[in-house]
């Protein structure tokens, strides 16, 4: 009997130093992974609901067009429309028709700028989780760049 079934291939090999190399790139080495939380993300309270910042960052009470229109651009360019619709339906992510309505300003700033901490202790995104089975990621956007994207969402409700 030949014990070659032992030996790696050069494939076997540089799929696992392929695999490998995507954990760490992930955030499963040592250092790898998302910058900690700072104030731009504020931790997470009692029950989920995120504590709040010394200095509220609410959007006015009116609609921005202009920045909708930056919102919308950095909807697209950031990557949403991947995973997301706004009234055309369920796609790997929620469709995000009436989002506004159903969820705090707050709490989308959190899940658009820190969703990995929000998927970890907060209840909703821990449902929306298990509901989707696709984490939400971190596309790297600021709190400005989220507040657009905020008023391009609620623009379009």
């Amino acid at each position: 009997m030949s014990k070659s079934f032992l030996k790696p291939s050069v494939s076997t090999s540089f799929a696992w130093v392929l695999l490998l190399g995507m954990v760490y790139a992930c955030g499963g080495g040592e250092g790898g992974g998302h910058p900690p939380m700072t104030m731009d993300h504020p931790p997470m309270g009692e029950m989920g609901a995120a504590r709040q910042p010394a200095v509220q960052a609410a959007p006015p009470q009116g609609g921005d067009a202009s920045l909708a229109a930056q919102g919308e651009q950095l909807f697209a360019a950031k990557g949403c429309i991947g995973c997301h619709t706004i009234g055309g339906g369920r796609l790997t992510g929620p469709d995000l028709q009436g989002v506004t309505e159903r969820r705090s300003y707050d709490w989308i700033v959190a899940m658009i700028t820190n969703p990995d901490s929000m998927l970890r202790v907060d209840p909703v995104a821990k449902q929306l989780l298990s509901e989707y089975m696709t984490p939400m990621l971190n596309t790297n956007t600021t709190r400005e760049e989220a507040r657009a994207i905020y008023e391009y969402l609620k623009s379009n409700q």
